[in-house]
């Protein structure tokens, strides 16, 4: 089976909902989802600083789940358009510019720090390949 993990990050997001999951589809190659979520966006003035990430997982009962893929979209598109009509490409992993990688390497030595950990994780994902 497989289902999407949400998950959204920004300034002043540490006591708000920040992962959402689907339902899990079954015995289909082209599942889709129509759910939906409430995001409580702390800084409205300032979309350029949040962003949406989703992991595409094929959960597996016996296994770990394996990564599908990954997509993120900057949470300024979502409030342009209102919702998520198009299809988003999905990705090994995330690309990281250098700047990118520097601030998530900074924010692994924040250890205490729910919301960089969670950050770093999110950063880190990379689907292996299945040979």
């Amino acid at each position: 089976s497989s289902g999407i993990n949400a998950e959204y990050g920004g300034p002043g997001t540490s006591g708000v909902k920040r992962r959402f999951t689907t339902g899990s589809k079954t015995k289909t190659y082209s599942p889709l989802f129509n759910e939906s979520f409430h995001l409580k966006i702390m800084k409205p003035n300032e979309p350029n600083d949040y962003e949406l990430q989703f992991s595409v997982k094929d959960w597996c009962f016996v296994k770990t789940d394996q990564l599908v893929g990954v997509a993120v979209m900057p949470l300024r598109c979502l409030i342009e358009t209102g919702s998520i009509q198009d299809r988003l490409a999905l990705g090994r992993c995330v690309y990281l510019t250098k700047e990118n990688m520097s601030i998530v390497i900074i924010l692994s030595q924040r250890v205490h720090d729910e919301v960089a950990q969670e950050f770093v994780k999110l950063k880190k994902l990379e689907r292996t390949e299945i040979i």
